[in-house]
């Protein structure tokens, strides 16, 4: 049976279990009041399934409840999956066909790998003025993308560089956790701006308590050198993709 339900210290805890690959699950659970948790059992969950509008996030180990859930809560429209275990997505792609697909390495930083003798310029955290700049350069730009970009930097820390009062280079943190919308202007770069940005976010977040992670595209071939020399570890691959029922 699949209950509809609320944050719960057994959801959190069964999360937990698989950590890393969890903390864009445990984000959503923090960050948006509005997504909606499914599970088997409220106390001894197999699974979870949390629905952000068109995202979903799917962790278990269970094809039983796996089964269930695609079963009873994909029955016709269309669904996103955002950052899920491989293991699990390939379960998924491998009964419908996929509209789109993002394969994304996940990186995480232990705070013992924290380099801030790295940073050599003054990063400040990013003015809300300067949401639209970041949306301009914003590889995934859409309708929405103003919006979810000004909300990350009026609740969640960021990072940039500001020359003469010009934003240069920034880093944002979604509202999964996750670091992203990370970009350098191109008459800025080759100045370790990115690294900075990077490594001063970073510190941000395990000053609060948090595991700073980043999923990076496959397509990707310049960030995960940087995440390397940010003091990043790469833990596995997970998958963003879209079917349509």
């Amino acid at each position: 049976m699949i209950i509809k339900t609320m944050p719960s210290l057994e959801i959190i805890d069964f999360l937990k279990k698989d950590y890393i690959v969890n903390l864009n699950i445990l984000g959503i659970l923090e960050n948006e009041e509005d997504c909606e948790i499914y599970v088997d059992s409220l106390k001894n969950p197999k699974g979870v399934l949390v629905r952000l509008g068109y995202f979903n996030y799917i962790y278990t180990q269970s094809d039983e409840f796996l089964e269930e859930i695609l079963t009873k809560k994909f029955q016709k429209g269309s669904f996103g999956f955002s950052g899920i275990k491989e293991e699990i997505s390939d379960k998924i792609k491998g009964k419908y066909n996929q509209d789109w697909e993002n394969r994304c390495s996940l990186y995480f930083l232990k705070e013992e790998n924290l380099n801030t003798s790295l940073i050599k310029n003054q990063i400040r955290p990013i003015d809300i003025k300067d949401a639209p700049i970041i949306n301009d350069y914003y590889e995934f730009k859409g309708d929405k993308s103003l919006q979810r970009i000004e909300q990350d930097i009026l609740k969640r820390p960021s990072s940039g560089v500001y020359i003469n009062k010009e934003l240069v280079s920034w880093v944002l943190v979604h509202n999964d956790n996750s670091m992203g919308i990370m970009y350098t202007k191109k008459e800025h770069r080759n100045k370790n701006y990115a690294l900075e940005v990077t490594i001063d976010l970073a510190k941000k977040i395990l000053e609060s308590g948090k595991i700073p992670f980043l999923h990076i595209i496959d397509s990707n071939k310049m960030s995960p050198s940087l995440a390397s020399k940010a003091g990043f570890t790469k833990h596995s691959y997970v998958n963003w993709f879209g079917i349509s029922i």
